[in-house]
């Protein structure tokens, strides 16, 4: 038996919880990063780094954070 299950684990402490989410949101943006860079010329990998790194402020991350959240709590009370 695992430690945690893989989604919607009630044993995982809340730090483990949002730092998972934090970690999905990062990866989410260099997939997309990873997935572009081989048809972009090194000005338009530039460009898209800017917005890349505006992407990933604190602000921004944490607005998408608690979205992801709130959807984990809806799926949650419509699953009951």
């Amino acid at each position: 038996m695992p430690e945690f299950f893989e989604v919607m684990d009630v044993r995982k402490k809340p730090k483990q919880y949002v730092e998972e989410k934090v970690q999905e949101i990062v990866n989410e943006a260099f997939e997309v990063r990873r997935k572009l860079e081989r048809k972009m010329s090194r000005r338009e990998l530039i460009a898209f780094d800017k917005v890349l790194s505006k992407y990933l402020e604190p602000d921004n991350v944490l607005n998408r954070v608690e979205a992801s959240i709130a959807t984990d709590y809806s799926m949650i009370n419509h699953g009951r």
